[in-house]
């Protein structure tokens, strides 16, 4: 559910008029988040999310790192200009 919201907020901010970029056909355009559907991190591969960091105290996975120091998984996004999905670790 969460991932969900994540990609659907992604979408919003990168095109936010349906009118930006997409990757594939125009009838069935994949956005920035959808492209790149369950990599999370760096050697991603279908049902591995690649390397992520994990927290010591809770043993959760993460790759970013926010304000107070909470900690987010964050999908990765479409680079138009590597073709390829960029993530943050």
């Amino acid at each position: 559910m969460i991932i969900n919201i994540a990609t659907v907020l992604a979408g919003t901010m990168t095109n936010p008029f349906d009118g930006g970029y997409f990757q594939g056909l125009a009838m069935a355009p994949l956005e920035v988040v959808t492209a790149c559907t369950g990599i999370f991190g760096s050697g991603a591969y279908p049902g591995y999310p690649g390397s992520l960091l994990v927290d010591k105290r809770t043993n959760v996975s993460y790759n970013a790192q926010g304000e107070m120091g909470r900690k987010y998984l964050l999908p990765a996004m479409w680079d138009p200009h590597t073709s390829t999905c960029k993530t943050l670790v």
